[in-house]
């Protein structure tokens, strides 16, 4: 066995970045590029039917909405290509929110509401990969179980009721929770902060390229030497924490935690990042494509309350975003396989 297992993987996976990466693997896949298009198009769209979309506070509104999202959408966009899908995170964001909130609200103090609120998170991403690696089950069978069980915890730990009475916590709640620089909230720019490191090391790192050829051939990478298991209980203990520091900083934002917050929310990262180019499959996608799916489903989700259409449909849209995502998938896979029958078998 050669003595570069990068090197050997290479030739068993197939280049996740596909053509793209010859001209630079930072420079845009075609996905992303159509996603980017798309974006600007609704932005247009936004522009010209409504004279409040390109006010300010409807700007940083969208931006401020997306935030807690995308949170999850890194967490849920690395998952999915290393080839598992996380469909708990609206459960872990809300019950993170709800641990956070009792211990500020019993005196524990920000530090330890804070780590409390990451550890919760934390401790349900490892469950979701330990347990769907021990039994040998996708990981989507057992998020979607543990979906139903932590929204349970959530409820009873929070008595069926939001937590309020938050105590005094200027740095925390004015601070951190409401300040921001050039009406960018400080929340959003740990966003983005997180979402430039997580594309760098997906891009960039040793880790990102086993992740990719995990997602891409796990037969493969297993073959030589990457240890699969261990990675996909990774990434999906970093979703956890991902949807648990949203929580967390929902808080901050909103002085309060809801037993039912986040409901609906898996629905959404998910259409975000198969919309940004991520395959189902795994083995393809960016966290800039994740991003960018997302801002399409930010400024449609606007564009319904600048229009007056009824909020009930919010959820309903995410769902035929999600639905074209998937077809427009399908059908470039399909066109792809007719071009290189090499490929298909």
């Amino acid at each position: 066995m050669t003595d570069n297992p990068e090197a050997t993987v290479s030739s068993a996976v197939p280049d996740p970045a596909g053509p793209a990466s010859e001209r630079g693997r930072w420079r845009f896949a075609f996905d992303e590029l159509g996603i980017l298009v798309a974006a600007v198009i609704f932005f247009a769209i936004g522009s010209l039917s409504s004279p409040y979309f390109l006010t300010l506070d409807n700007l940083t509104g969208i931006l401020q909405s997306i935030t807690f999202l995308g949170f999850l959408s890194i967490g849920v966009g690395l998952a999915l290509i290393a080839g598992e899908i996380d469909i708990s995170v609206g459960s872990i964001y809300a019950l993170a929110a709800v641990v956070a909130a009792l211990l500020l609200k019993n005196g524990y103090g920000v530090p330890v509401a804070f780590a409390g609120g990451l550890g919760v998170g934390l401790a349900c991403g490892l469950v979701n990969g330990i347990v769907a690696q021990v039994i040998n089950v996708s990981a989507v069978v057992v998020t979607l179980a543990t979906l139903g069980v932590y929204r349970a915890i959530t409820l009873v730990t929070a008595g069926g009721s939001p937590i309020t009475g938050m105590p005094e916590a200027p740095l925390f709640f004015d601070g951190f929770g409401q300040g921001g620089i050039a009406g960018i909230s400080y929340i959003t720019i740990l966003f983005l902060v997180v979402a430039i490191c997580a594309e760098i090391v997906l891009r960039k790192t040793a880790f990102g390229f086993r992740l990719l050829a995990v997602g891409s051939n796990p037969v493969a990478a297993r073959l030589v030497g990457f240890r699969v298991e261990r990675m996909r209980i990774a990434l999906l203990a970093l979703s956890g924490l991902l949807a648990a520091l949203s929580g967390v900083c929902s808080v901050a934002y909103l002085h309060t935690a809801g037993p039912t917050a986040g409901a609906g929310y898996e629905l959404t990262v998910l259409a975000a990042a198969i919309i940004g180019g991520v395959q189902l499959s795994g083995g393809r996608g960016s966290i800039i494509g994740v991003l960018l799916g997302l801002c399409v489903i930010g400024i449609i989700q606007n564009l319904i309350v600048l229009w007056g259409i009824s909020p009930n449909w919010t959820q309903g849209v995410s769902g035929i975003v999600l639905i074209a995502a998937v077809t427009v998938t399908w059908l470039t896979r399909r066109d792809q396989g007719k071009a290189n029958p090499i490929a298909r078998g």
